[in-house]
């Protein structure tokens, strides 16, 4: 079973589904849909995936949702909920009553609070009550009130994105491992090990950030280890498609195949869900 852990979809047609900021220079650049999304799974040999929506949408979650109906078997939905509102517990049941299994904490576009501020505990709160999945997107500087948030929730999935930035326009001025390795220490949190195009300085396989997998699977078990391909890679991660992504957890990167097994899908497996997944999904991700 070969997992995404991390895509996003989204349409060209802004009139139907208009974004948070018409201003904003973030926003579609090609047509990224739930069907182009399956085509390329299937050459590439994905089975399912994990899609979350996409920050230009802000707190609009309908297209993804829109998207799950009837692709339930391989697609899974995590959403944004804006922390701050007074709604935002009866907006996430809400999301999960239409299918959403997971939840994206977002920050860096619309919200701007401390991830600690209390202000947003009633949505983690729910998060925690729904037993959900929780992606959190944080920069390595933000991780101290991560803590916090993954010590108050115990019993809470916490998935680090892209292991806190160590690429991209937010990454530290060298690469760095070490906010993530300290996180390893707490049992309900996962690395999401999709950083490696951005913080490569080299082509494809990447072969100078290696070392940094090495290190996170080591310090987390490759158990609480997944990959994702940043689908779609021209709007997201232009160095590698979805196949090269694959390709390096299958065979570029140095692990046994016990790690491979758990990182290209095994993990996955244990934290979202899926129609008629005889595994259960959730139910054995602790």
């Amino acid at each position: 079973m070969i997992i995404d852990g991390h895509t996003h979809i989204f349409t060209l047609d802004t009139d139907r589904y208009p974004l948070a900021d018409p201003a904003s220079g973030y926003r579609p650049q090609i047509d990224g849909s739930a069907a182009l999304l399956k085509r390329r799974m299937d050459a590439a040999g994905v089975d399912r995936a994990l899609t979350i929506t996409t920050g230009f949408y802000g707190w609009d979650n309908r297209y993804s949702l829109d998207q799950l109906k009837g692709n339930e078997d391989w697609l899974a939905v995590g959403v944004l909920v804006d922390p701050a509102s007074d709604d935002a517990p009866a907006a996430l049941e809400n999301c999960v009553e239409q299918g959403a299994c997971g939840l994206r904490i977002q920050r860096h576009l619309f919200y701007h609070q401390s991830l600690a501020d209390p202000v947003s505990t009633p949505l983690w709160t729910k998060a925690a009550d729904l037993d959900l999945t929780v992606d959190i997107n944080a920069t390595h500087e933000e991780y101290p009130s991560v803590e916090q948030r993954v010590r108050h929730f115990p019993q809470t999935r916490f998935v680090l994105d892209h292991c806190g930035y160590v690429s991209g326009t937010l990454r530290p001025d060298e690469n760095t491992v070490a906010p993530v390795l300290h996180m390893a220490r707490y049992p309900n949190v996962y690395a999401k090990l999709t950083f490696l195009p951005l913080a490569s300085q080299e082509p494809f396989p990447f072969r100078d950030v290696h070392w940094m997998v090495r290190k996170v699977v080591d310090a987390f078990g490759p158990e609480r280890c997944l990959f994702g391909t940043n689908f779609p890679s021209e709007q997201y991660s232009p160095n590698a498609d979805m196949a090269q992504i694959l390709a390096l957890f299958a065979e570029e990167i140095d692990l046994t195949d016990e790690e491979r097994a758990w990182i290209l899908g095994g993990t996955a497996e244990r934290l979202w869900r899926w129609k008629n997944d005889d595994n259960g999904g959730l139910h054995g991700a602790r």
